[in-house]
């Protein structure tokens, strides 16, 4: 009944869960750098609010085409969430009227051209118009593009959804009119298309992992209700995962996305577990409630704390200060312990309803192949340890090579393979227009009215000019464009006026402006209301984390030298410098919530055995994989990033399960057969095996299954912890007998192994 009843809640709030369509919130919120950025927005806007669309076609000036681009621009803006439009067919010119003393925002159409003449003459203007080119238009290369400014409301909401696909469903189809390539980029557009695929493959993996399930169950035992009471442990499991993200008021992100399938993953080594002990004690004395009192009593202190070193694996993330590794580990660590609680509650009370288990259901034990295989780990174990140790000695040392090659880089569009659409448009950019990621710097030149200077209007020219030289930047845009876009005008469009005017032109050229209020004004996404600060914003491609950090420092060593310290305070923000700031801080605290796990289960393996040789002996089986793993990812390039070093943490919590159940198995056989290690070990061979093949190949599938992912990250999350995971099974079946029948002369088994603050075996009872 409580059971039922807390699937309903789980459920009704599973409904409200919602997806997130900005930045996961990577750095901590009291981050200076971070206050800053929100500062930054708050003066001047979003700067990750724009969806661009490109072509690049030598047609742009004939007049159907054009006049078409007019009125894909023209519908666009139209649309409901669409703050505004540019495009060169929507673009303005200054233009002096001396009658009224005044500098006029006049659009160069209105609607579209009736003949080829006057579009040569739209051309010629357009050509004129230095401000826009590098921006809007690049006469070298033929490409122009819109540029779709998003209200915040429907950037925030579920509405960009249909927003985005209507504008890019407009785009596509101006293209196929025209047999041209239409490239669709910018945050919005990126952030929304992810976002899609993270909620498809929340359904896809989640449904996928619940057949692997199924599958593997039934193969395992062979009979229905296995199948069935594994499958309602995880889809409770599922239900819940989705519902306490609601209650907390998480959204789901690309990392939340995969708890879904990643705790069908998890639940089932549970079920696995009860299901294979429960039949290996009927088999023992016939008795289906004595089965039963035993599976909970013997083997419920072990399985929780193999859920507990699992879930440690998980959460250990909240140290990492990031809100969205937070939310990850505080929503897994719950539920791995949740779906514990539901699966040793509702298994053994289910089959204490149903029949004995039939001879045919406990087939299984039996198995020829799956005794033959803990006769070779035996055979191993006793004949060929030297060999063992070589081995794992060879695969270390390649291992740790191997390690010495990984890279720390991100990207702040990553995971995507090269062929995704959307990476192929942002490379388009990057090509045409060097890039569509906001790089922003913010001039403060410490008094009221300090941007209006002209030595201030001349150093922002001058570092316009110096950020031009750098090929990973796009052409610059300060207010320092905007007057000289206001000279051009008050010149007759002359471009050799579209330079800085001197300080008597300035002061003409403030009087023709136009009195705007400063929230309508041209100027408010360039400066402050008090003309204090200043914003220089340009676009980049992206080059990644590493030369991100070089290129920020070269950016800020021009600042230093324009803008003197003394007279004014710079800051590099916005999106791309938040992101470097993010991926380093992330990949910090990372790696040393990796070692926080390392330690919390050291503690944890000191409770069971009181003895500092056992611990260490029990975390040999379990680091080597980790290293293994790791040096994998030097030879074949996967980079370190946020969605590749989770992989140790939850790795490490799921194999140390294996190395609990082995020596919970093995403490149980010293005991039985008079702390005699050499029969010990094999039999906690032949009855600890088994469960932790099970288990291990059921985890392996499941998490396998990731590598079917659009997904970069979370392909190597799948394959990556599915191999540390095999290397884990055969460090615990074989390096780990191995060692403790090397030290059997050694080690006081039952002074190390006897003694515990924990005990986790209790004795048999008369069979």
């Amino acid at each position: 009944m409580l059971l039922g009843l807390m699937t309903v809640v789980f459920g009704y709030y599973a409904t409200k869960v919602k997806m997130t369509y900005d930045n996961a919130k990577i750095i901590p919120q009291d981050d200076p750098d971070y206050l800053d950025y929100l500062k930054f927005k708050d003066k001047f806007g979003e700067d990750g609010n724009v969806v661009v669309i490109g072509v690049q076609s030598d047609k742009l000036f004939e007049l159907n085409f054009f006049n078409d681009w007019y009125l894909l621009s023209d519908q666009i803006e139209k649309t409901e969430g669409v703050e505004k439009v540019i495009s060169i067919s929507k673009a303005y010119n200054l233009v002096k009227n001396d009658s009224i003393r005044r500098l006029e925002f006049k659009p160069i159409i209105t609607k579209p051209v009736s003949n080829q003449q006057e579009l040569d003459s739209v051309k010629g203007v357009i050509s004129s118009l230095k401000f826009y080119q590098g921006i809007l238009y690049n006469p070298d290369s033929n490409v122009t593009l819109i540029a779709v400014t998003l209200k915040k409301k429907e950037l925030d909401s579920k509405a960009r959804i249909p927003l985005v696909k209507g504008i890019e469903e407009r785009a596509r189809a101006f293209g196929k009119k025209y047999d041209c390539e239409i490239h669709i980029s910018g945050l919005p557009y990126v952030r929304t298309i992810m976002s899609s695929k993270v909620a498809d493959e929340i359904q896809i993996f989640t449904y996928l992992s619940m057949l692997i399930t199924i599958i593997f169950i039934f193969i395992f035992f062979r009979f229905i209700s296995a199948v069935i009471l594994s499958l309602v442990v995880v889809i409770i499991g599922v239900i819940a995962t989705l519902g306490l993200l609601a209650m907390l008021d998480y959204k789901i992100t690309l990392l939340t996305g995969i708890l879904p399938p990643l705790m069908v993953i998890i639940g089932i080594q549970n079920c696995i577990y009860l299901l294979n002990v429960y039949h290996q004690e009927y088999t023992k004395h016939r008795n289906k409630m004595k089965a039963i009192t035993r599976l909970i009593s013997k083997n419920g202190l072990p399985l929780f704390l193999t859920n507990v070193t699992t879930a440690v694996g998980f959460m250990v993330f909240s140290f990492s200060g990031s809100a969205m590794l937070d939310q990850f580990s505080v929503v897994s660590g719950i539920i791995i312990m949740l779906v514990y609680v539901v699966s040793l509650v509702f298994i053994p009370i289910v089959y204490s309803y149903l029949p004995a288990p039939k001879p045919q259901h406990t087939k299984h034990l039996d198995g020829k192949r799956l005794n033959r295989v803990m006769e070779i780990c035996n055979y191993w174990v006793y004949n060929r340890r030297k060999l063992i140790y070589i081995i794992t000695a060879v695969l270390l040392i390649v291992s740790l090579y191997g390690s010495t090659k990984v890279q720390n880089l991100g990207y702040v569009v990553d995971d995507l393979p090269a062929d995704d659409p959307v990476k192929v448009d942002l490379n388009f950019f990057e090509r045409t227009l060097k890039g569509t990621l906001p790089f922003e710097i913010v001039i403060d030149t410490k008094t009221e009215g300090g941007v209006k200077d002209y030595a201030t209007l001349q150093k922002l020219n001058r570092l316009e000019k110096e950020l031009y030289k750098f090929p990973e930047f796009s052409k610059p845009l300060s207010i320092a464009d905007v007057l000289k876009f206001a000279n051009q005008g008050m010149n007759e469009g002359d471009e050799a006026y579209f330079i800085v005017p001197n300080v008597v032109d300035i002061s003409n050229i403030v009087d023709y402006l136009p009195q705007q209020d400063y929230k309508k004004s041209v100027v408010k996404s360039m400066v402050d209301s008090t003309y204090r600060l200043a914003r220089v914003s340009v676009q980049m491609a992206d080059i990644g984390s590493q030369k991100m950090k070089v290129l920020s420092q070269k950016v800020q060593n021009k600042l230093d030298s324009i803008f003197p310290k003394d007279q004014y305070n710079v800051k590099i923000t916005g999106t791309s410098a938040i992101f470097l700031k993010g991926n380093d801080y992330l990949i910090e605290n990372l790696i040393q919530s990796m070692v926080s796990a390392l330690l919390i289960i050291s503690v944890m393996m000191a409770f069971l055995f009181l003895s500092w040789r056992m611990v260490l002996i029990s975390l040999i089986p379990n680091i080597i994989p980790l290293i293994m793993t790791f040096g994998i990812m030097g030879f074949f390039g996967i980079r370190l990033k946020p969605s590749t070093i989770i992989i140790f943490s939850i790795a490490y919590g799921i194999v140390v399960d294996f190395t609990i159940h082995y020596l919970a198995k093995y403490r149980h056989s010293l005991k039985k057969h008079n702390w005699d290690m050499s029969k010990a070990i094999p039999e906690s061979l032949m009855e600890a095996g088994p469960s932790i093949i099970y288990t291990a190949i059921a985890l392996f599938a499941g998490f396998i299954i990731f590598a079917a992912s659009n997904f970069g990250g979370t392909i190597v999350l799948g394959v990556l912890t599915s191999i540390a995971l095999i290397f884990g099974m055969f460090m615990n079946l074989i390096l780990l007998p191995s060692i403790l029948l090397s030290l059997e002369k050694s080690i006081n088994a039952k002074e190390e192994l006897g003694a515990t603050l924990i005990e986790i075996d209790p004795e048999d009872e008369e069979d």
